[in-house]
C-alpha cells in the first residue's frame, strides 16, 4: 500500500523524528556511558597517581633516613622528618579520595604496614643517635624491616594492578560503545555527527586530564632528582645491563665527569682496570638478588677521570621506576678517614718501638685496673705474651701476692695522687729484681676533666745500682776499717818516737817523724770522714737529740780548736746574747759541724787574722755564723760547695790539707737535725758559713682532755718547729673558729696527743722528710689517733707528697706561703669528713 506523500513525509518525518528521538536517546545513552566510563577511568588514574605519590613519598623518606644514618647531621634529620610527615599527608589523601574502585581493605592494610615501617625507621634514627651507626644499620637491615618494605611494595603494586585492570575494563567498554556510536552514525546521520562531536569533545577533555596527570608525574620525578642532587654522598644509578642511568652532583664531582659523559657508559669505567672484571661478576650477582635488597659497607677503589685512584665505601640497593629495575650505589670517599687511621697506626707503632727499646716497665692502666698499653719489658719481666697482658687486670697479670703489695699505691694514684715506691719483683726466670715504681694519674677531658680515668706506670730497674752501691759501701767500709788498725799502730809508734821513748832524735830525723805523724793524722781524719759519710747515706748514723744550750756547745768547739788556731796564728772571737738559746740536737754531731767550719775558717784565714763566731735568733730559728777574712770562694764554684771531695782549688788540698768531705758531712748532719746550712762569700774579702736550727722551747702545760662532740670551736694541734710560723698558723685557726694548741717538736706533739682528743692536726713537713713524716706514721699506727685528719704544710708540698708514698692518708697537702682561706677550708672539710665516717 502506497502512502500518500504527506503521509509518507509525515511517516518519514515521524520515522525521522522517531529515529532522531531514538538516535538522540541512543546517543544520549551512549554518551552517558562514554562520560561515565571516561570519568571512571580518570578517577581511577587519579587514584593511581595519588597512590604512586604515596609510594614515592615513602621511598623518599627511606632515602633521607639512610642518608641521615650515614651523615648523622641535623639538616638530614630535619629533611627525613619532613618527608615522614608528608607520608602521613599522602596516606590521608589516598584514604579520603574515595576514588578507588576496589581495594579499600587493602588500603587499610597498606596504612598499617606503612605505619609499622615508619616506626622501624624512627627506631633506626633513635639507635643512630644513641648507639651509633652499627646499631642503626642492624635495624635497617633486619628481616622485619625488609619484610615490611617488601609487603608495602607488593601491596602497592597489587592495588595499582587492580586499578589498571579496572582501567582496562573501562577502555573495553568504551570500545564497544564506540561501535554502537559508529552504527548510529551510519543509520542516524545527524545523530552520529552529534555523537561524533560529543565524542571529540570528550576526547579533548580526556587529553586535558591526561596532560595534568603527566605534569604531576613529572613533578614527582623532579622531586626525586632534587633529593638525590642534594645528597653529600655520590649516588650512581645503573640499569640491569650495567649502564649508567644517572649520577648526582656529588658523584660527578667525586669522579670528575660531566653527566653527559656518564649516562649510557658502563659503570665499571668508575673503577681501575684491574678491578673491572671482578666488579662485573659482582654486579651480575646483584641482578640475581631479590627486589628491595640492600648491601652496605663494601670497600672498593674508585678511579677519577684523570686516572687517580681513591678508596670509597659503597652501599648498594635497587629501585623500580616505570616497571624498570635500576640499581643504585651510594658512594662515600674515605680517603681522609683512612689517612687518619693509618697515621694513628703509624704513631702507635712508633710509640711502641720507642717504649719497647726502653729498659723500664712502661704501661697505661685504666680506672678498672686493666692494662691498655704495655711495653716489651713488661712481657719479659712477667714472662707473659702481649695477649696475656693487654686488657687483663693487674691482679691477673701480677698474681694475688704482688697485687696485694701494690694495691694501696694503685688506690692512691686513682684518687688523683702521684705515687713513688720501691718493690722487689721475682721475674719469670726466677731472678729477683728491684724496681722504683712511679704512678702518674691521667685525667679525662671535657666532662671528665676532674676525673681520674687511669694512670701511667713507670718502673726503673735499680737492681744493678743497688748492687753497685752495696759493693761501694762494703768496699769503703772494709778498706776503712782495715786501714784503721795499722794506722793506729803507726800513729802510736810515731807519737812514742817523737816523745823520746827511743832516745833523742837528730833534728833531721825529728822533722821526718813530724811529717809522718802529721800525714798519719790527716789519713785518719779522711778515713773517719769517709765512714761518717757512708753512715749518713745509709741511715746508720745514730742521733741522740736532746735540748742543748747553743752557746755552751759553741764555746766547747772554740776551746777544742784553740790549739789549731794558735798554730795558724788566728784569733777566735765569739759574740752571743746573754739569754740562753736552746736547740734539740745531738751534741757530738753539732760539735763535729762546728769543728769542720772552724777548721776551714782557720786554715783559710791569713796569719794574725780573726775568725768570728756569731750566735743569734732569726724568725724563730737559732742561727750560728762562722766568718773569716780569707781569699773568698770563686763564683763558679758556689754550686759545688757542698759536694763530696770538692774544694775551691785543687791546690788548696795540698796547701791547706783536708778531705773535701767536711762540708758535705756537715750539711747532712744539720739536715738530719731539721737544720740547714748556707754561705756567702766575696773574693778577696772573706767567707761566712752559717747554719740554722729550730729553737727548742719548753713544752707548755697540757690542758685537760675535752670532748669534741657538740663543740663550737674544735681543737686543732699545730706541729711547727718555727715559733713565729706556729703563732701565725694558730692565729689563722683561732680567727677561723678553732682552738689551736702548738707543738714545736715531735715529742711535744706526742705528749699532746696522749692526753687530748683533737679534731685535726696541722703538720709542717720539710727536708729531710723522713723525720717529719715519721710523726704522721706514728699517729696512724696509734689506735687512738688512726683516723685523726692531718693537713700538711710544706714549702715543697708536691715533692714531700711524692716522697711520702701511700699509707699516710693525709687530708690535704698545702704549699707555703700559707693561704689562710685554703687552710681553714681544708681543716673544716677534713673534720666534716671524719665526723661523717664516724656516724656511718
Amino acid at each position: 500500500m502506497k502512502l500518500p506523500f504527506r503521509a509518507t513525509i509525515n511517516f518519514a518525518l515521524a520515522v525521522g523524528l522517531i529515529l532522531i528521538f531514538l538516535g538522540a536517546a541512543a546517543s544520549y545513552t551512549t554518551i552517558h556511558f562514554l562520560i561515565r566510563d571516561a570519568n571512571r577511568e580518570t578517577q581511577t588514574q587519579e587514584a593511581v597517581i595519588v597512590l604512586e605519590r604515596l609510594v614515592s613519598q615513602f621511598k623518599t623518606a627511606e632515602s633521607l633516613q639512610r642518608r641521615y644514618l650515614l651523615t648523622a647531621t641535623a639538616g638530614d634529620l630535619a629533611a627525613y622528618r619532613q618527608a615522614r610527615d608528608r607520608i602521613q599527608q599522602a596516606l590521608i589523601n589516598v584514604l579520603t579520595a574515595g576514588t578507588l574502585t576496589n581495594g579499600r581493605e587493602d588500603l587499610r592494610v597498606l596504612e598499617s604496614l606503612i605505619a609499622k615501617r615508619v616506626e622501624r625507621m624512627d627506631e633506626a634514627v633513635a639507635a643512630r643517635q644513641q648507639l651509633g651507626l652499627e646499631a642503626a644499620t642492624a635495624i635497617v637491615g633486619s628481616d622485619l624491616s625488609r619484610q615490611l618494605h617488601d609487603q608495602i611494595d607488593a601491596l602497592a603494586e597489587g592495588i595499582k594492578s587492580a586499578e589498571n585492570l579496572v582501567i582496562g575494563q573501562s577502555r573495553r567498554d568504551t570500545a564497544r560503545t564506540a561501535q554502537v556510536v559508529e552504527l548510529l552514525i551510519v543509520l542516524g546521520g545527524l545523530l552520529s555527527l552529534s555523537v561524533l562531536a560529543w565524542a571529540i569533545w570528550m576526547i579533548q577533555r580526556s587529553q586535558a586530564v591526561s596532560r595534568r596527570i603527566q605534569a604531576k608525574l613529572a613533578d614527582s620525578e623532579a622531586m626525586s632528582r632534587a633529593v638525590a642532587e642534594s645528597m653529600a654522598e655520590g649516588v650512581v644509578t645503573a640499569t640491569q645491563d650495567g649502564a649508567i642511568a644517572s649520577a648526582n652532583s656529588a658523584a660527578r664531582t667525586l669522579f670528575g665527569y660531566r653527566l653527559e659523559d656518564l649516562v649510557g657508559q658502563p659503570v665499571v669505567m668508575l673503577l681501575p682496570a684491574r678491578y673491572q672484571i671482578g666488579f662485573t661478576a659482582f654486579f651480575s650477582a646483584l641482578t640475581a638478588r631479590p627486589r628491595g635488597f640492600r648491601e652496605a659497607g663494601t670497600l672498593v677503589r674508585g678511579q677519577r677521570r684523570d686516572g687517580t685512584e681513591f678508596p670509597v665505601n659503597v652501599s648498594f640497593g635497587d629501585v623500580t621506576v616505570g616497571g624498570r629495575r635500576l640499581f643504585t650505589a651510594i658512594i662515600r670517599d674515605i680517603t681522609e678517614s683512612k689517612r687518619i687511621s693509618e697515621a694513628l697506626r703509624d704513631s702507635e707503632a712508633q710509640l711502641r718501638q720507642v717504649t719497647d727499646t726502653v729498659p723500664a716497665l712502661i704501661a697505661y692502666i685504666d680506672k678498672d685496673q686493666r692494662f691498655r698499653f704495655h711495653n716489651k719489658a713488661y712481657e719479659e719481666a712477667f714472662g707473659l705474651g702481649a695477649p696475656q697482658i693487654h686488657g687483663k687486670s693487674m691482679e691477673e697479670v701480677m698474681g694475688p701476692v704482688l697485687y696485694e703489695q701494690v694495691r694501696a699505691h694503685v688506690q692512691e694514684v686513682l684518687s688523683g695522687y702521684s705515687v713513688r715506691y720501691e718493690r722487689e719483683h721475682l721475674t719469670a726466670s726466677g731472678e729477683r729484681r728491684d724496681y722504683v715504681m712511679n704512678y702518674f694519674p691521667r685525667y679525662g677531658e671535657e666532662e671528665e676533666e676532674d676525673t681520674v680515668i687511669g694512670f701511667f706506670s713507670l718502673g726503673n730497674d735499680v737492681t744493678e745500682l743497688k748492687r753497685i752501691d752495696r759493693m761501694k759501701s762494703e768496699f769503703v767500709s772494709t778498706v776503712s776499717h782495715e786501714l784503721r788498725t795499722p794506722l793506729t799502730s803507726i800513729r802510736g809508734s810515731l807519737g812514742l818516737i817523737s816523745g823520746g821513748v827511743a832516745g833523742a832524735l837528730p833534728d833531721k830525723a825529728r822533722a821526718l817523724v813530724e811529717i809522718a805523724k802529721t800525714n798519719c793524722e790527716r789519713l785518719i781524719r779522711l778515713i773517719n770522714d769517709i765512714l761518717d759519710s757512708e753512715k749518713i747515706e745509709s741511715g746508720q748514723m745514730p742521733f741522740e737529740l736532746q735540748p742543748q744550750d747553743t752557746l755552751s756547745l759553741i764555746e766547747r768547739a772554740v776551746a777544742d780548736n784553740e790549739g789549731f788556731a794558735a798554730q795558724h796564728k788566728v784569733q777566735l772571737v765569739v759574740k752571743a746574747p746573754r739569754r740562753s738559746l736552746l736547740v734539740q740536737v745531738d751534741s757530738d754531731r753539732l760539735l763535729q759541724v762546728m769543728t769542720n767550719l772552724l777548721s776551714n775558717a782557720i786554715k783559710f784565714s791569713p796569719a794574725q787574722g780573726q775568725v768570728l763566731v756569731l750566735l743569734g735568733r732569726s724568725a724563730g730559728r737559732i742561727r750560728v755564723e762562722v766568718s773569716d777574712n780569707g781569699p773568698g770562694i770563686p763564683e763558679e764554684f758556689h754550686p759545688r760547695m757542698f759536694q763530696k771531695f770538692t774544694q775551691a782549688d785543687s791546690s788548696d788540698t795540698r796547701q791547706k790539707g783536708g778531705t773535701g768531705l767536711g762540708l758535705n758531712i756537715s750539711k747532712a748532719i744539720l739536715e738530719r737535725m731539721d737544720g740547714s746550712i748556707f754561705f756567702t762569700s766575696k773574693v778577696g774579702v772573706g767567707t761566712t758559713f752559717f747554719f740554722e736550727l729550730p729553737e727548742w722551747r719548753e713544752t707548755p702545760p697540757v690542758t685537760a682532755p675535752m670532748s669534741l662532740d657538740g663543740m663550737d670551736r674544735p681543737r686543732v694541734l699545730v706541729c711547727e718547729s718555727n715559733p713565729d710560723v706556729a703563732q701565725l698558723i694558730s692565729m689563722m685557726l683561732d680567727h677561723g673558729g678553732f682552738d689551736p694548741d702548738t707543738a714545736h717538736t715531735a715529742a711535744q706533739a706526742h705528749g699532746y696527743l696522749g692526753v687530748t682528743p683533737y679534731a685535726a692536726m696541722v703538720v709542717d713537713v720539710k727536708r729531710p722528710y723522713a723525720n717529719n713524716l715519721a710523726l704522721i706514721r706514728a699517729v696512724r699506727e696509734d689506735k687512738r689517733t688512726a683516723d685523726l685528719p692531718v693537713v700538711v704544710l710544706s714549702v715543697t708540698a708536691a715533692e714531700a707528697r711524692l716522697h711520702a708514698g701511700g699509707g699516710l692518708a693525709v687530708a690535704d697537702w698545702l704549699e707555703k706561703p700559707i693561704d689562710e682561706q685554703r687552710l681553714l677550708a681544708s681543716v673544716k672539710l677534713a673534720i666534716r669528713d671524719r665526723r661523717s665516717q664516724q656516724k656511718v
